[in-house]
């Protein structure tokens, strides 16, 4: 069975897909398309796959997309904060040559 989604990548980011995609690749593939604005995500299901259980799959991965591209978005924003955490730990170790 084949099944397919569209999102708007001024909204969500290809990696926020493929991530999405891949957390999900037990239970069926997805081949990713760029058409102008668009993402198309093409799934294809194991052939005993109900369609009961296609809706369930097609609505978690629209919820893993969100909670991937949220902790792309959360990352871009922490990033000095996670790089000045790093550099005090690592000027504690004597690592960084200032002996």
């Amino acid at each position: 069975m084949k099944s397919r989604l569209l999102f708007d990548e001024n909204v969500y980011s290809i990696e926020a897909l493929k991530k999405a995609s891949y957390r999900n690749i037990a239970n069926y593939s997805v081949v990713i398309k760029k058409e102008g604005a668009q993402l198309e995500c093409l799934f294809s299901f194991p052939v005993k796959t109900s369609d009961e259980k296609v809706l369930e799959y097609l609505d978690d991965f629209k919820r893993e997309v969100l909670d991937q591209d949220l902790r792309e978005i959360i990352k871009r924003e922490t990033e000095g904060v996670r790089n000045l955490i790093l550099s005090h730990a690592f000027s504690k170790t004597g690592l960084t040559g200032d002996e």
